[in-house]
């Protein structure tokens, strides 16, 4: 028997269940029984909200080609240095400097083209139009590209990190020593006993964080009871509700991301990795001085088509890095 699911004798999904990019096309064989469906099945993709795991700036610093994020710093030594004796002559200084925090900006262009034999052909062969599904297209190819962006920055640029890979951010290797869905009990409760402390440390004893970023595979597991002694709690809700109570902040956000698990993170750490920082602007920014913009289709003899779109793009500039802090998992 052949296979249902083929083009012209090929099958239309590869060994892993994709589609055959090979199957493609206008031109496949049917009978005086074929019935076409006018509705067609999109791609999906691994999406997220960006704006829920960091803060986005869009239209500021539009055509610059870099972004400069200026900090004040205040120095002065101890309070009690102030003191003096009856009179006394010496006066001890404070002062007050800028120090400029730097991320460039890149440009970026694509384009779909298409003929008008390509669009009359579609409309003999079928009710798709080729035409917005290319625009369709492009723009998630800006779409996947920015959020890529939010969570690893740009490939093989260092000056250009997102949220997972910056690396003046301090790394703590020892408190995750394994996934948190596989502890046990004593294991998790020593976790959560200490990871807010790691923070508070980490931040020079100044702040307490609002978001808890980890992989996705791991989040999925804390469905689970935390302790057979409660086993109407699971790990999440204990661990959630330890958070907000300890922060005192009841917006306090526990999130899963695919990025953060090391097979996808396109090497840029080895080991899976979780994220404990405050999701405020002033601590960290994702920039788009130029959103996705789409230019006018041109065509010089009416019959081949160009689109173009266009946009600018930085990194996550994080101003504040003691706010920040990584767990790599050590086995």
């Amino acid at each position: 028997m052949k296979n249902p699911f083929s083009i012209l004798g090929k099958s239309l999904f590869n060994a892993n269940g994709d589609v055959d990019v090979n199957s493609t096309g206008f031109k496949y064989v049917i009978s005086t029984l074929s019935y076409i469906r006018s509705k067609i099945i999109g791609q999906k993709f691994f999406e997220v909200d960006i704006a829920s795991y960091v803060p986005v700036d869009v239209g500021e610093a539009a055509f610059a080609d870099e972004i400069i994020q200026n900090t004040e710093f205040y120095t002065g030594g101890s309070f009690f240095e102030g003191d003096i004796d009856q009179g006394g002559s010496r006066i001890s200084t404070v002062d007050a400097l800028m120090v400029p925090n730097k991320m460039p900006v890149r440009n970026w262009r694509k384009k779909v083209n298409w003929t008008l034999f390509e669009i009359q052909q579609a409309a003999v062969a079928s009710r798709w139009d080729p035409v917005e599904a290319k625009m369709r297209s492009l723009k998630k190819n800006w779409d996947l590209g920015i959020q890529e962006l939010a969570f690893l920055g740009r490939p093989g640029d260092t000056t250009m990190t997102g949220l997972l890979n910056n690396a003046v951010v301090t790394i703590n290797t020892t408190r995750i020593k394994k996934a948190i869905s596989s502890m046990t009990a004593a294991e998790f409760a020593t976790f959560v006993g200490g990871i807010l402390g790691d923070y508070y440390s980490n931040s020079n004893s100044t702040v307490l964080p609002d978001t808890f970023v980890m992989p996705t595979a791991d989040y999925l597991g804390l469905g689970v009871p935390v302790s057979s002694t409660y086993p109407n709690i699971s790990m999440k809700e204990y661990l959630e509700n330890t958070f907000k109570k300890m922060t005192n902040n009841e917006n306090f956000k526990i999130l899963p991301i695919a990025y953060a698990t090391a097979a996808n993170s396109r090497s840029d750490f080895t080991k899976d990795r979780y994220v404990l920082y405050r999701r405020d602007p002033e601590t960290l920014s994702l920039s788009i001085p130029v959103d996705y913009t789409m230019a006018e289709p041109r065509t010089v003899d009416s019959m081949d088509w160009l689109q173009l779109a266009y946009g600018q793009y930085s990194g996550v500039l994080v101003n504040r890095p003691r706010e920040m802090l990584y767990y790599a998992l050590t086995t």
